[in-house]
C-alpha cells in the first residue's frame, strides 16, 4: 500500500513522504501495525507485519504500486480533475485511485493475481450503491501483442462489463483496449486407410479454438480526456454474470 496512517496524529500519508522517525504507522483498514518500506529499487510503500489476514495491499507487485502512483500524480495536474485520492476508502471498499471528472465520481481498480472475478464483481456492485463509475484496469503485458492470447476469467468478465473491451495501463494516463476475437488454427489434411483398405481422410480445414483469442488492439486513450460514464445493465452469458452497474468506458468507437 502507498499510504498508512500516521498514528501520532491521524493523519493519512504517503510512504514516499514519511521517514522511520514518523513511527508507528498503520494500516487504513484494519487498523494494525504496518511497516515503511524505503529502498532504492522499489515503490517506497507500507506493508502489513506478519501474520496478517487484512486484504487491504496484498498481492501488490511493484508494478502495481508504481502504477497507482503514476495515475495519481497526473490526475492531480488534470484541468478538469478533482477530489483525487489515491487508496481512498469508502467503508465498505478502498479504490486504487479515486477522481471526480466534470463532477463525476470515477474508481480506478487495478487488477491483482489474488483477485477473483467473484471479488472483482462484488466490489463492483458496491460502487454502483456508492454511485461510482468504475474502470477496471490491468498493467499493459506484450503477450497482447500476439495472435494467440489465453484470456484469463477476470478478463472475460471485463471484455463482457466493458462491451468487447479490456483495459491495460501502459504508462502515465495512456490505457491501451483490447479486444478479443476468434483463434482460429488450420488442421492440417491427412488420409490413410482403414482396416478394411478402404481411404480414409480428415483435416484440410479450420477449428476454433474456445479458450484462446486474438487481441486487436485499439488507440490508446487517454484517462483523463477520453472516457465517459455508462449504465452498465445487468447481463449474463455462458459462465460470465454482469451485475448491473456503472463504468468508465472509453469514447472511441469498434475497431475491430
Amino acid at each position: 500500500m502507498l499510504c498508512g496512517i500516521r498514528k501520532i496524529d491521524g493523519e493519512k500519508v504517503f510512504a514516499r513522504s514519511s521517514n522511520k522517525l514518523d513511527t508507528p504507522f498503520t494500516c487504513p483498514d484494519c487498523g494494525r501495525e504496518v511497516s515503511l518500506r524505503k529502498g532504492s529499487i522499489k515503490a517506497h510503500h507500507f506493508a502489513h507485519k506478519p501474520p496478517s489476514t487484512c486484504e487491504h495491499g496484498k498481492g501488490e507487485s511493484d508494478a502495481h504500486r508504481r502504477c497507482k502512483e503514476e495515475i495519481y500524480d497526473l490526475l492531480s495536474k488534470s484541468e478538469n480533475v478533482t477530489d483525487v485520492d489515491v487508496e481512498k476508502h469508502f467503508g465498505t471498499v478502498i479504490s486504487d485511485v479515486f477522481f471526480k471528472i466534470n463532477n463525476v465520481p470515477v474508481a480506478v481498480e487495478i487488477q491483482r493475481s489474488n483477485l477473483t472475478v467473484n471479488k472483482i464483481i462484488e466490489r463492483t456492485v458496491r460502487y454502483k450503491k456508492l454511485g461510482i463509475h468504475v474502470l477496471w484496469l490491468a498493467l499493459f503485458n506484450d503477450n497482447l501483442r500476439s495472435d494467440k492470447y489465453k484470456p484469463k476469467a477476470w478478463e472475460k468478465w471485463c471484455h463482457a462489463t466493458y462491451y468487447g473491451r479490456v483495459y491495460y495501463w501502459q504508462q502515465g494516463l495512456t490505457i491501451v483496449p483490447a479486444h478479443f476475437t476468434e483463434y482460429k488454427t488450420y488442421v492440417e489434411p491427412s488420409s490413410w486407410f482403414g482396416s478394411g483398405g478402404e481411404e480414409c481422410s480428415a483435416g484440410g480445414y479450420y477449428k476454433t479454438l474456445k479458450s484462446v483469442k486474438t487481441p486487436r488492439l485499439g488507440a490508446p486513450v487517454q484517462l483523463d480526456t477520453d472516457f465517459e460514464r455508462r449504465h452498465k445493465g445487468s447481463w449474463s452469458g455462458g459462465t460470465v454474470n454482469v451485475p448491473d452497474c456503472y463504468i468508465y468506458i472509453d469514447k472511441q468507437g469498434r475497431w475491430w
